[in-house]
This record gives C-alpha cells, sequence and structure tokens, in this order.
C-alpha cells in the first residue's frame, strides 16, 4: 500500500466509512439541531460545537492543500468550538452540509495527489510533510467523531445498532 492509498483508507474510515469505529458522517445521522446544541452537565462542547470546529480546521488545511495561503480567522482554539446562535434545524443541516462539502472537496484532492505532494514539505516553518500533516487530519477527525458518538450515548440519541456498542 503506498502512501496515497494510506490516507485515503485514513481518510474514508475517519469520514463515511465505519471500520473500527463509527466515521464521522455516520455518527451524525438523525442527529436533531436540539440533540446537536445538548451539552451534559460539565462537558465543555456539544456535537454542534465540535462540527463547527472540524469545519474550521478541515477547511483551512483543505486550502492550504491546493495551495491557497490560508489564514486563520480566529484568534484562539476555543473560539473555533462555536456553534450558529439561532440553533434551528436549517442552520444545523447547513453546518452539516459544509462539513461533507469540505469532506468531499478533501477526498477529490487527495485522489487526484500525485505520491510526490504528499512528500512535500507543509510549510517552511512546519517541515512535516504533507503526508504526515494528513494523517493527523484523519486522526483528528477520529477523535472527534468518537467524541460525538459518546455524547449521543449519554443523551440516549445513539442507537447501538450503528456501531460501537
Amino acid at each position: 500500500m503506498n502512501t496515497k492509498e494510506l490516507l485515503l483508507e485514513q481518510f474514508t474510515v475517519s469520514y463515511d466509512h465505519n471500520g473500527w469505529f463509527v466515521a464521522v458522517k455516520n455518527a451524525l445521522v438523525n442527529l436533531t439541531a436540539e440533540e446537536a446544541a445538548w451539552k451534559p452537565q460539565g462537558a465543555d462542547n456539544s456535537i454542534w460545537e465540535i462540527l463547527a470546529h472540524l469545519n474550521y480546521y478541515n477547511r483551512a488545511y483543505l486550502e492550504r492543500f491546493k495551495g491557497v495561503d490560508y489564514k486563520y480567522t480566529k484568534s484562539s482554539n476555543d473560539e473555533t468550538f462555536s456553534s450558529d446562535e439561532s440553533l434551528s434545524e436549517e442552520a444545523w443541516q447547513a453546518e452539516i452540509a459544509d462539513f461533507n462539502a469540505i469532506m468531499d472537496g478533501w477526498r477529490e484532492l487527495l485522489e487526484k495527489a500525485d505520491d510526490e505532494s504528499f512528500n512535500q514539505l507543509y510549510s517552511p516553518k512546519n517541515e512535516s510533510a504533507w503526508g504526515s500533516v494528513i494523517t493527523h487530519i484523519n486522526l483528528h477527525n477520529a477523535h472527534h467523531g468518537g467524541q460525538i458518538v459518546l455524547l449521543r450515548k449519554l443523551q440516549g440519541s445513539w442507537d447501538r445498532a450503528k456501531g460501537v456498542s
């Protein structure tokens, strides 16, 4: 398995194909805006806030992988965990649609990329190769997908038949 195939496999199981854990897209199925905005006592973030965070960073790195000099618009990581204040069903569905569009963009770029693009340095200041950066992006998505499933279990909205009993 070459680097591209490995990164695509990681991407797929963290985004939309359950493997050893539930992929983020599948963790969001049939989740209402009210459920997405819910937080148990003592929790830092709701599912909606987690998805906003994923959208922020996945978009930033997608643009950078395209070659765009993307600048962060938030001054801290904590600010990326923000959700639409209206908490409407339409706003929640728009957040999900944004996630899927960003991730579809990632898949398209990964499929088109040549092996050399994964060996290129992320930036002169960050000497990690893009292959390593993309691995960490995939792990970041998987990590937060697990949080989403846990929050759904705590609120009683998770269907155990969908995985991770």
